[in-house]
């Protein structure tokens, strides 16, 4: 896994194969490696790009609160930095709330979305309340 500095943060990721590009956004509040099986499918034909979202995994925590703008940007300044111009995006749950969110201000460079088990709006108040208890049941346990 290598690091690579974001923004104000430093993130974990990885970069195998070659080929179009498809970028793997994970899930809350796992991190990138729920997506080893596609990585290990798809890396022998395109280029495929994983990584922690600031908070989680590996990758550092910084000052800024996270958002769904946050991350956007975050994603867009990684393309960036590996010059990928555009990429096939596929977001599962709050990676598919990232991938909308990225969306929104850099269609531009989306070749395709991939939007898995995830909607468009934002969380309710209640919603909102289980993603809290889960933080901190992961943070604690």
């Amino acid at each position: 896994m290598k690091k690579i500095k974001v923004n104000d943060v430093e993130l974990a990721y990885r970069d195998e194969g070659s080929g179009k590009p498809i970028l793997f956004l994970h899930a809350f509040p796992l991190n990138q490696t729920m997506w080893d099986e596609q990585v290990a499918k798809f890396a022998s034909t395109h280029r495929v790009i994983t990584f922690d979202w600031r908070g989680f995994g590996k990758s550092g925590m910084s000052s800024t609160q996270s958002s769904m703008p946050v991350f956007a940007d975050d994603l867009a300044e990684l393309l960036n930095l590996l010059e990928i111009e555009k990429a096939t995006i596929c977001g599962l749950s709050m990676g598919g709330y990232a991938a909308f969110a990225f969306y929104r201000e850099y269609a531009e460079r989306v070749n395709a979305l991939i939007l898995c088990d995830t909607r468009a709006a934002a969380d309710n108040d209640e919603a909102k309340r289980g993603r809290y208890e889960m933080a901190e049941l992961a943070r604690t346990k």
